[in-house]
């Protein structure tokens, strides 16, 4: 399945932007939140309050989270639509968020100790930052207060390291990274609001937290092995290229080639992929064709000077149009 929400390793998910919006508006929307976060960097797609994507066929949602955007045209028409559905962010590979939750009862709701919940993931990240002996510098990252009450602390991977998820890593901890989600600040939930406790940029996680994450990726944290980021890219592209190319040696046969460069171009721009991976998968594709001595007619370029110069460009539900109607014919 072609991911619309990928992220990339090279995005800075800056949170000035947010910051003047929420300073320069009394009341901002929900509309106007996603958009910023879209603009940070971050795939985001509609949820309802049991934090469950909302599915929209017209919209492109139809695969959960695997179906977020940063598309601001669909973000714009998707919050139109649902004025006050909760903002879902589909972790890339390069961020990875400590779930801290709250003790809950038979029933799923919230245990209160003297009148707030009890969180008992925070007790168990607390713990381990003594462990490790880590600084408050350390702590100092992008931090979030759920709508039960419980935390999420956001960090940044190393190039290279994927981030991955993990459940009660402690007790009351989880790890939540690519291939899952979290819910974003200003989303109403069932017992209240997402917040911000700290909104400031996204730290790189320290190496001793890193070490102690990897243990549970099936390597142990001083022996863990660090993939290299070419590999790690190499894998990505060919992976891609394998979902697309039969759709592609169609499409050429039946002259729409030209088309399906600029929405596989498109559609890299709007996964964040960099200029240099989505061309390297580009030309892999054309190296890949049935028909030999293709050109790939400098589509990549073309669509990132164009994207960036915030023109409008071929994009996810473009492609997969193309695909269906290429496979139906």
């Amino acid at each position: 399945m072609i991911r619309k929400g990928e992220g990339s390793t090279s995005t800075k998910y800056s949170c000035s932007s947010l910051k003047s919006l929420i300073i320069s508006q009394q009341k901002p929307t929900q509309q106007g939140f996603a958009v910023e976060y879209a603009k940070m960097g971050f795939s985001v797609f509609p949820c309802d309050l049991n934090k469950v994507p909302i599915v929209d066929h017209s919209l492109g949602f139809v695969h959960g989270h695997r179906d977020a955007t940063r598309d601001l045209r669909v973000i714009g028409k998707s919050w139109h639509r649902y004025p006050d559905a909760g903002i879902g962010l589909a972790l890339p590979e390069d961020l990875i968020v400590f779930d801290c939750d709250i003790q809950k009862d038979a029933k799923n709701r919230p245990v209160l100790k003297d009148g707030n919940p009890d969180i008992i993931g925070l007790r168990s990240f607390q713990n381990l930052i003594l462990d490790l002996n880590l600084k408050d510098a350390d702590l100092h990252t992008l931090s979030v207060k759920t709508q039960s009450g419980g935390r999420h602390f956001y960090y940044r991977m190393p190039e290279g390291i994927s981030s991955f998820n993990h459940v009660k890593a402690m007790e009351g901890l989880d790890l939540k990274g690519y291939g899952g989600y979290v819910v974003l600040p200003n989303s109403p939930g069932k017992y209240g609001k997402y917040e911000f406790l700290n909104l400031t940029e996204i730290r790189p996680i320290s190496e001793a937290l890193l070490k102690w994450i990897l243990q549970f990726r099936g390597t142990t944290g001083g022996n863990a092995t660090i993939p290299d980021q070419q590999e790690v890219e190499d894998a990505r592209i060919k992976e891609f290229v394998s979902e697309v190319l039969p759709a592609w040696n169609k499409a050429i046969r039946g002259h729409r080639g030209n088309d399906f460069r600029l929405a596989v171009a498109g559609t890299l721009y709007h996964y964040g992929w960099p200029e240099a991976r989505a061309d390297r998968a580009m030309k892999l594709i054309i190296a890949k064709s049935e028909i030999p001595g293709l050109s790939d007619r400098n589509a990549v370029h073309y669509t990132y000077v164009n994207g960036n110069a915030g023109r409008p460009i071929y994009g996810f539900s473009t492609l997969k149009k193309l695909i269906t109607e290429l496979e139906g014919a």
